[in-house]
């Protein structure tokens, strides 16, 4: 069996397997450093071939040469936006280990190829496992098959997927902030209580009795807390997912 294609069904594959591509590269799950790069061409190239026959193009003498990182371009913009949602989830991580005191005692973690504290892990990985529970990982492929509807391959740089970026990503950090606020008001309330025992009792080492109180009253909070956790991440992965394709994905 052979497949014959004219230069406009190449040129059209083409791009469209730039904007793939982009996505791959930046999307959550997908584009961890953790997967071989040979394993993303590949999953590129076949999201290009299932998505080529129903992606929209704009008719328009637009050369290639300025077609091509636009696509590329927009994929990459999609795929970061979707991988916010991620993001703000071991954001809250991040603000936990700061409360805790965590961060002084922070390792280099060969999974996020960065430094991080002992509760990091746990928050990357309880991201990854909902973000797979919710089936996030095939509505990335509707996200973009969804793309090619809105931004039809060729038609140029979208003057609001800048705006819509940068919309999304302030809400999604203030929702991850949100999501670890009431744990660091408990941490919050055990300084303020040590703090009131230091001054009543001048013969107690705060930095003794501190620390280890507020490790201890955290990871009572934190596992009580897991519920409420997964429930605020589920509500910042649907957002990011809804402002990313304007609602068209259902979550």
């Amino acid at each position: 069996m052979t497949v014959t294609l004219t230069g406009g069904q190449a040129t059209m594959l083409f791009l469209v397997m730039l904007r793939s591509l982009g996505l791959v590269f930046t999307a959550p799950i997908f584009g961890h450093h953790s997967v071989p790069t040979l394993v993303k061409y590949g999953l590129a190239c076949a999201l290009a071939i299932a998505l080529a026959k129903t992606a929209g193009a704009t008719a328009g003498s637009m050369p290639l040469i300025m077609a091509a990182p636009i696509e590329l371009i927009i994929g990459m913009a999609l795929g970061f936006i979707l991988s916010m949602g991620f993001s703000a989830v071991e954001l809250a991580g991040h603000v936990l280990s700061i409360q805790l005191g965590l961060s002084l005692a922070a390792v280099f973690s060969p999974t996020q190829e960065e430094s991080s504290t002992a509760i990091d892990p746990f928050f990357s990985v309880m991201a990854g496992l909902l973000f797979l529970a919710m089936n996030l990982h095939l509505a990335v492929v509707q996200a973009l098959a969804h793309s090619f509807a809105v931004y039809p391959v060729g038609g140029g740089w979208p003057a609001d997927i800048a705006l819509t970026g940068t919309h999304t990503i302030s809400l999604a950090i203030e929702l991850g902030v949100r999501v670890a606020l009431p744990i660091s008001l408990v941490l919050l309330l055990t300084e303020l209580s040590v703090a009131m025992l230091a001054r009543a009792i001048p013969q107690i080492n705060v930095f003794i009795l501190g620390m280890p109180l507020k490790l201890l009253v955290g990871v009572a909070v934190l596992g009580a807390a897991i519920p409420s956790l997964i429930t605020g991440a589920e509500s910042i992965y649907r957002f990011v997912f809804d402002a990313a394709t304007g609602g068209a994905i259902s979550t």
